[in-house]
């Protein structure tokens, strides 16, 4: 069994997370989100050096 735990989300981005999923047919927000971050950490994983996470992150314009 797998174990679980909690990500707090403000209110707004989980609304637009459950019309998301509903739309997509995911039987749950928890489900939808779940893919959409195993899918981001295996690009991450699969990323071949420093230099190509810190592109893909200002990318998705978490760095600068």
């Amino acid at each position: 069994m797998l174990s679980r735990t909690t990500i707090k989300l403000n209110k707004s981005l989980f609304q637009r997370a459950a019309v998301c999923a509903e739309k997509t047919g995911y039987s749950s927000v928890e489900e939808f989100v779940e893919h959409l971050i195993q899918k981001e950490v295996a690009r991450f994983e699969a990323a071949d050096s420093k230099e190509d996470v810190e592109k893909k992150l200002k990318g998705l314009g978490y760095l600068a």
